[in-house]
Order: structure tokens, then C-alpha cells, then sequence
């Protein structure tokens, strides 16, 4: 059962692994509409809850609006501390895609090396339980006292 699962795990991240070196290239056009049209919603309900965690996405990675500062422009609303300081800024989309091409190899590399162990961890289990079908039955009780005796010889125990 565990080999199953340990299997089924390992081919949904070699799924998405796959998929996320194919998908590269499409980064782009996703995070720009999909951080855009969050913002112009936003923006356009009033709604102070996504319009602080975009002026905190704003602050952290040093980035203004979705696209650039004009993504705030028939909007009557404050900028973020980024955005007053620095209205000329990349857009955020170009940040957060970046930051991902940035480390995009070292995710992959971590994945991959997680992927290996995991692989390994299979290869184990499977040969444990071609071992452990493959004993003579004789080897293994499941009296308790048996048990610690063989392991510490020499110590009288009274499991009955």
C-alpha cells in the first residue's frame, strides 16, 4: 500500500514538474490578466482587503499595479509606499515573473532531488515486501516475550 501511494505521489510531481518547465512561457500572460483583473476589481468595489494585500504585494517586491502605475489611473485611490516613492516601477506581474524565471531552476532542482529520494524510498519498499514475502514464517511471532529475548539474550522476561 505504501509503494502505491508513494507511486501515485511521485507521478502527480513529475506531473506537475513537467508541466511547469511546458507552461513557462505562458507565465506571462497569465499573471498579467489575472493580477490586473483582481486589481480593477479591487479598485472598482472598494474593497479595502484586496486593495491592502495588493499594496503589500506592492511593498514586497518593489512593484506598482498590475501592468504599471496607469492600472490605478480612473480610480480615485491611494498608492502605496512602493508606488509614491518610485511611480515609474515595473508592474507587478513583470515582477513576480521574473522572480519566478529567477528561481525556477532551484525549485526544479529541489524538486528533482525530492523526486530521487522518493524514488529510492520506493525501490526500498518494494524490496521489503518482496523480503518479507518471500521469510519463512517461523522467523517472526507475535509473542512479545520471544521477541526481547532474542534481542536482549540473557534477561529472563515472563510475558504470558
Amino acid at each position: 500500500m505504501y509503494a502505491i501511494v508513494l507511486s501515485i505521489l511521485m507521478i502527480v510531481e513529475l506531473v506537475g514538474f513537467i508541466m511547469a518547465f511546458v507552461y513557462k512561457g505562458q507565465l506571462t500572460s497569465v499573471y498579467q490578466t489575472a493580477l490586473f483583473e483582481v486589481l480593477n476589481k479591487g479598485l472598482k468595489d472598494n474593497n479595502t482587503k484586496i486593495i491592502g494585500a495588493f499594496h503589500d504585494l506592492e511593498n514586497a517586491m518593489k512593484c506598482c499595479g498590475a501592468y504599471n502605475i496607469s492600472d490605478y489611473g480612473e480610480h480615485n485611490h491611494t498608492y502605496s509606499d512602493w508606488c509614491k516613492s518610485r511611480p515609474d516601477s515595473q508592474g507587478c506581474s513583470q515582477a513576480i515573473i521574473a522572480f519566478l524565471n529567477k528561481n525556477l531552476p532551484i525549485i526544479g532542482g529541489t524538486l528533482g532531488g525530492v523526486l530521487a529520494l522518493e524514488f529510492f524510498c520506493l525501490l526500498g519498499a518494494i524490496a521489503l515486501a518482496v523480503a518479507l514475502k518471500h521469510a519463512p514464517d517461523d522467523n517472526y511471532s507475535s509473542n512479545p516475550g520471544e521477541v526481547i529475548r532474542n534481542v536482549v539474550p540473557g534477561r529472563r522476561y515472563n510475558y504470558r
